[in-house]
């Protein structure tokens, strides 16, 4: 039944992000206006609109139209709505009804009107918009959505009246056309006339009385009109619709910002690397080939001075089992399964928008970006990589463990290994999804999850995750590897299998270091990272909390930025790592290097802090438990993909640098 009910789901998902043809009129055609939702930028709670008790209620003919899994999970609610519009003829004046609501309808779009709510409708695909003119006066750009009303001296007055102006571009060979803008202009009317161009109009304000009494409940009427004009706009054409959408007044800028951070951050990695590759040289041409080495030696492991090469206590103190490796390796696949679906998904985006670096708008290639892409493309990618993330966990788990890497486990450990390494991602997101779904859903947003919703979440959990993550996990307990391969560097004989023998060994004490404060260690190594994606950053937060009527596309950049952002942890890492050995003679290196990695978590966790301080002004209590749930959320999985890259490059890097060296 779960797999039934799965496939609507897939199959609404594809057709949403198919970008297909354009859809071609003729005049007299009919054209389906749907309504969604409202947001703010004051509060992360949207509603649907027709749950709103002041507007006109759908028509008994209406019905929801079927969405993906992507807009169910950004709260899309879009359905038919009672607007009759006919391709290519003008309406100057059009009743949708008389709307007779109480007074607590009355309070509840006072309330929303000031906590500066927009309505978001849809037309051929395309957001009503707001239209501005640029502040040198030349050009127009679009803003998804337009407010539900405007606030004079404390007064609130609701927009019941809206003029729909819907450019096209037409076809001379065909004389077909294609729907280019959808033009939203509210205004508020006091009488049941339309105010046309006109100016001379009373608008409607709000009223109602804050005194509780005994009488009945006083009902307000509000008249709902609408005019339809068609205009011919051949200057834009079907595959530069969006571009208005993605113009802004700070445009200009906002591209030059972004050519500025990649240039700095470029410059800090190329100042990172000149570090590495000096600390590189050192250990492969002094340390491992003289005798002099000033790698830990086993003078510094035992006390016995052993001339020219390693001794094998201290590749066991190296390759010894690090405190709670389980946890450990749980944190390296969460965080490797996390950053191979964002990568995929940039990748993925990259491709699609066509992205040139030049500033212009995306052009979408094999699929509409903006109806929920993101959120549906991000959590199948979540489920295709589990896989991958079981298959080398169970790899990582034998290293860690010291165990020989061709010893297979048990069917039963690792079939829990894999559940474990494939699951934990998947169930700590759903888990936080459905803690917030209590407190979104007693308010009656359309963030709240429907039941239908959450169910095909754990089926997706179920039925695809953590099978493919046990074929992985297969695959990787399978997994043979050379006896001459980096990896099989352990000390632990190779018919050495015993958990109990493999993770043992002697306890030493060595001296504290500044790299083993974890304060200290964040500051230090999470803030060149931060730095790197720090522009990205504030404009993805603005994107998502901040200005919601504005589209994210700058996914070229992003995806330069997470690039140089996995350069810059290996690097740190292998600094950590070398400063750790060199000068404290601590071969401890595990937990080091994945702490080094997950530094930029807590300085994402910072400054969503910061952000919330000083750039929203959200106070109700499910708005601000949402905000830092989700951001908490985000930085932990940062922190985790960090983690997982540095954890690997500290693997790499220490089975080199020690498989090189002579060992006693």
């Amino acid at each position: 039944m779960l797999v039934a009910a799965l496939v609507p789901f897939f199959i609404t998902t594809c057709l949403s992000l198919q970008l297909g043809s354009p859809n071609l009129y003729r005049k007299g055609d009919k054209v389906e206006v749907l309504v969604n939702k409202i947001e703010s930028d004051k509060t992360q709670l949207p509603y649907g609109y027709y749950n709103l008790p002041f507007v006109c209620p759908p028509a008994a003919h209406n019905r929801p139209v079927p969405l993906s899994l992507g807009e169910i999970l950004r709260g899309d609610r879009i359905w038919e709505s009672n607007y009759d519009l006919q391709f290519g003829v003008d309406m100057p004046c059009m009743r949708l009804c008389d709307l007779i609501t109480k007074e607590l309808g009355i309070k509840k779009a006072d309330s929303l009107i000031k906590d500066g709510y927009v309505a978001h409708w849809l037309l051929d695909g395309l957001p009503g918009a707001t239209t501005f003119v640029s502040s040198h006066g030349r050009n127009k750009y679009y803003a998804a959505g337009f407010p539900l009303g405007f606030v004079k001296n404390d007064i609130s007055y609701i927009y019941n009246h809206v003029m729909l102006v819907i450019r096209y571009h037409r076809d001379r060979a065909s004389g077909a056309s294609a729907i280019v803008g959808f033009e939203v202009y509210p205004k508020s009317v006091s009488n049941e006339e339309c105010p046309g161009s006109s100016k001379d109009y009373k608008n409607f304000a709000l009223k109602f009385s804050d005194q509780k009494s005994s009488k009945e409940p006083e009902t307000t009427l509000i008249p709902y009109t609408y005019s339809v004009y068609w205009r011919e706009d051949n200057s834009i054409d079907y595959e530069s619709r969006w571009d208005l959408y993605y113009e802004n007044d700070s445009n200009t800028k906002n591209h030059s910002i972004h050519w500025f951070s990649f240039v700095n951050s470029l410059v800090l990695v190329f100042l990172l690397s000149l570090i590495v590759a000096a600390v590189l040289v050192k250990v492969l041409k002094k340390d491992i080939q003289t005798a002099s080495s000033s790698l830990p030696t086993s003078k510094d492991i035992d006390g016995n001075i052993n001339e020219g090469g390693i001794s094998r206590a201290l590749l066991e103190e190296v390759n010894k089992a690090p405190l709670l490796p389980l946890p450990l390796v749980v944190f390296v696949a969460c965080g490797a399964q996390m950053f191979l679906a964002t990568f995929g998904v940039l990748v993925l985006f990259v491709i699609n928008t066509r992205f040139n670096f030049s500033g212009a708008a995306a052009k979408n290639t094999f699929f509409n970006n903006h109806q929920g892409a993101f959120y549906s493309v991000s959590m199948f990618s979540l489920c295709l990589v589990g896989s991958v993330s079981a298959y080398g966990g169970i790899i990582l788990h034998k290293l860690l463990n010291n165990h020989y890497l061709n010893y297979e486990y048990s069917p039963k450990k690792t079939l829990v290994l894999s559940m474990l390494f494939s699951g934990f991602l998947p169930s700590l997101v759903l888990s936080v999804m459905l803690f917030l779904n209590f407190f979104v859903w007693a308010k009656h947003s359309s963030n709240a999850l429907p039941f239908g919703t959450i169910l095909v979440l754990f089926t997706l959990l179920f039925i695809i995750e953590l099978p493919l993550g046990m074929v992985g996990g297969y695959f990787g307990n399978k997994r043979k590897f050379e006896a001459k391969s980096i990896l099989n560097t352990s000390s632990t004989s190779n018919n050495d299998h015993s958990d109990s023998k493999s993770s043992k060994s002697v306890s030493r004490n060595y001296p504290r270091s500044w790299l083993l404060n974890p304060l200290i260690s964040t500051a230090v190594f999470g803030l060149i990272p931060f730095g790197v994606v720090y522009v990205e950053l504030v404009f993805i937060f603005n994107s998502v909390w901040l200005e919601k009527t504005t589209f994210y596309y700058m996914y070229g950049f992003l995806l330069i930025s997470a690039i140089m952002l996995i350069i810059v942890i290996a690097e740190s890492t292998i600094v950590a790592i070398y400063t750790s050995l060199v000068f404290y003679k601590n071969p401890n290196w595990h937990w080091l290097s994945f702490r080094t990695g997950s530094s930029i978590g807590w300085f994402v966790l910072a400054y969503s802090t910061y952000y919330f301080s000083f750039h929203l002004s959200v106070s109700d209590f499910v708005s601000v438990l949402f905000y830092f749930s989700y951001m908490g959320l985000a930085s932990a999985l940062v922190g985790f993909s960090g983690g997982a890259i540095g954890v690997l490059t500290g693997l790499i890097f220490t089975k080199k640098i020690y498989g090189t060296v002579k060992i006693d």
